[in-house]
């Protein structure tokens, strides 16, 4: 019923011009509308991207095709193991792969666009098949709200190595990082139990600031790797006035997860407006 009802809705919510959704769902999210004409938030900037997407945002927001762009930048060595790309599901030759692996789509985000598999013998693969089905006959749901890169993207589905670790939590590092120089280091961990997001300074310094989810206690690795992870994102970040940039650190390894060019839509709220101003400054 509820799939029904979006099917219908959101044809109909396409009809309104695309300032106003923007407009209606900040003022939603935020209790104040968007200055869209002169942005001076980092929010409202990423609103203000929307209305003007290039070529290279579908391009490396492609989880397959950004492989190449990684590869000339930093090095094959930061990409994790690929067995494959597949126009259809059915395409898949499981019996060749390990009992382990991730499948996911190359355009979408989110569990209806992931699995983690961890022994291939006990997997239900009709309701699998199904699920990704249904991922790639579906449209991006966030291009509702201006995140027009992702309807551009070749849609694929993309089998990888699954990363062991020492837990079952990986995190996440996501560099947010401005031409000037300037940004912030995001870190997402427990995201499978009580998420928990913490926010640094580029040297690496605790901010008191929180982004959406609430801080907590983590514990971050030898400088050595956070220089590396740094350089890495800096390198994929150059000629961008800004992209956030994801890698992973497993087992003292640094891996590229993807790269966002408008992350949560601009609909994420800081703790503080003052750092959302911080944020809109250095984005010039």
């Amino acid at each position: 019923m509820k799939k029904n009802f979006l099917n219908v809705l959101l044809p109909l919510f396409k009809l309104i011009p695309l300032a106003v959704r923007i407009k209606l769902f900040y003022f939603i999210k935020f209790k104040r509308f968007p200055k869209l004409t002169e942005p001076t938030l980092y929010t409202e900037k990423i609103q203000r991207r929307k209305f003007n997407m290039k070529d290279e945002f579908s391009l490396l927001s492609d989880k397959y095709q950004v492989r190449d762009f990684v590869k000339k930048r930093v090095g094959a060595q930061y990409l994790v193991k690929l067995y494959g790309s597949f126009n259809q599901f059915s395409e898949i030759d499981f019996n060749s792969l390990p009992n382990k692996f991730v499948i996911k789509t190359n355009f979408g985000s989110g569990s209806k666009h992931l699995e983690i598999v961890t022994n291939k013998k006990s997997i239900n693969w009709p309701k699998i098949e199904q699920k990704f089905n249904e991922a790639m006959a579906s449209s991006y749901i966030g291009a509702i709200l201006g995140e027009t890169q992702y309807d551009a993207i070749p849609k694929k589905i993309i089998v990888e190595e699954y990363i062991e670790t020492n837990d079952d939590d990986l995190p996440d590092f996501k560099f947010h990082l401005f031409k000037n120089g300037e940004g912030f280091l995001q870190i997402d961990f427990d995201r499978f139990s009580s998420h928990k997001r913490n926010l640094y300074d580029l040297s690496f310094n605790k901010l008191d600031d929180e982004l959406l989810f609430p801080s907590g206690d983590y514990v971050l690795p030898a400088h050595e790797r956070l220089v590396e992870l740094k350089q890495v994102a800096n390198q994929l970040a150059k000629g961008f006035d800004y992209v956030r940039v994801d890698l992973y650190l497993a087992n003292n390894t640094v891996l590229f997860g993807e790269m966002t060019f408008t992350p949560g839509s601009g609909f994420e709220a800081f703790s503080s407006a003052q750092t959302d101003l911080r944020y809109g400054d250095y984005w010039c």
